[in-house]
């Protein structure tokens, strides 16, 4: 089995759409010639403060993030903790097994790549309309997935294990139950399809990406879905979830709110236009977010997660609201 070396937060074929021409010939046709992998970015990274120009294969991603080791002693822990009282047979059954072993998680986020929420997310980035239920339903599933992929949660969550004492495999064995916990994610499907939808569009490439590009702020969530459009739920307002946006021209307001959000939601490094790019890293907020990913030692200050939270309160690093 060939294990992942690169674990991408955001999927290639996502990012690769902030590359103009691939960007053109996805809402023209004729995208399927180029490779996806080597469509080349503007990058602008938060902790070297450099600008550069890369592939979207070495953007967005960490090496082995998605590799665990698994040892005898911390599977018959975890057994123990979790399942006591299956934990003898377990024992029991497992006495003659290899260790170590490993978990290569990319397998689960490729297979979650090739469903409809990212499907639609291509879709309605391409088309830049949302034309039915489904597509609201499908949209919501994407921002909870890709919220729970995030470079931020991801490493929160990991570090929040390693504090406890416990081993890395244990952050991926939980988000696998999570993810399969159908009732708990239609929950918060339904809630996301409820709020109030808008769509933002801008002629030009004018929106950038994050490496954590689901922001949360005041229960108003935003996202790019591509360099043109920008969708925001806002979950203070409830709708019929029939209710479909109409999409409007953004404000010159809104995007000074996008830029605020993205660059305090912002990791290791934002992709997009340069000039743009350029603009944000003489700003203040661009230089202070610098600051305190200098001197950050882990992602977050403290992480609690229990099934009363409600998930965009997991990051304290994160914009607050």
């Amino acid at each position: 089995m060939k294990i992942a070396k690169r674990n991408h937060y955001n999927p290639c074929f996502w990012t690769a759409l902030w590359n103009p021409n691939y960007y053109r010939l996805a809402t023209t046709g004729g995208m399927e010639s180029l490779s996806v992998r080597e469509q080349s970015v503007y990058v602008l990274n938060v902790k070297s403060e450099k600008l550069f120009q890369t592939t979207v294969e070495r953007v967005h991603y960490e090496k082995n993030l998605g590799l665990a080791e698994i040892s005898r002693e911390a599977a018959e822990d975890f057994s123990r903790r979790h399942y006591p009282q299956g934990h003898e047979e377990f024992v029991r059954k497992s006495a003659s097994s290899p260790y170590p072993v490993f978990i290569d998680f990319e397998q689960i986020l490729t297979a979650m790549e090739k469903l409809l929420p990212y499907q639609t997310l291509l879709k309605v980035a391409v088309e830049r309309r949302i034309e039915s239920r489904e597509d609201k339903a499908h949209l919501s599933s994407f921002v909870v997935w890709q919220l729970l992929r995030s470079h931020a949660i991801m490493n929160s969550m990991i570090d929040w294990h390693r504090k406890l004492g416990h081993e890395k495999f244990e952050h991926f064995v939980m988000l696998k139950r999570q993810l399969g916990n159908t009732s708990a994610l239609a929950n918060l499907v339904e809630l996301l399809v409820c709020g109030q939808w808008s769509l933002f569009s801008a002629t030009n490439e004018t929106f950038l990406l994050c490496d954590s590009p689901i922001l949360v702020k005041s229960r108003s969530i935003v996202v790019a879905l591509s360099p043109k459009l920008l969708l925001e739920i806002d979950l203070n307002i409830k709708t019929h979830a029939e209710h479909l946006p109409i999409t409007q021209q953004v404000s010159s307001q809104k995007l000074e709110e996008y830029r605020c959000r993205t660059i305090g939601n912002t990791f290791r490094e934002i992709i997009g236009d340069e000039p743009i790019l350029k603009q944000w890293q003489t700003t203040p907020e661009f230089k202070a977010r610098v600051d305190l990913m200098r001197n950050a030692k882990n992602y977050n200050k403290q992480v609690w997660v229990n099934g009363q939270q409600e998930l965009w309160k997991m990051n304290a690093y994160g914009n607050k609201g």
